[in-house]
């Protein structure tokens, strides 16, 4: 991706994931079995340690919902959910 905006997996749509070069066509996949709590998690996405890898080195980041601004969807500073809405309203 080239910009310096932070994508969150588990925050981001799936336009902006596919923006990241090591997810492409593979955002609706990754959307699909959203929640992510670790990095082996997106095996569900079917994808293999080498992608993953791929994905981290690309500067993409979990985005456990208690991460990112505060005024993000699923930040867990709204809607007042103790875990967060994960993105959706």
């Amino acid at each position: 991706m080239t910009t310096t905006e932070t994508v969150y997996l588990n925050l981001a749509s799936a336009n902006d994931l596919k923006k990241v070069q090591a997810i492409g066509d593979r955002a609706g996949k990754i959307v699909e079995n959203r929640p992510f709590h670790d990095w082996s998690d997106l095996r569900r996405a079917g994808m293999d340690q080498d992608e993953i890898n791929a994905v981290k080195s690309d500067g993409v980041k979990l985005g456990m919902p208690s991460e990112g601004p505060i005024r993000e969807p699923g930040s867990g500073g709204s809607g007042g959910s103790p875990g967060g809405n994960l993105g959706r309203a």
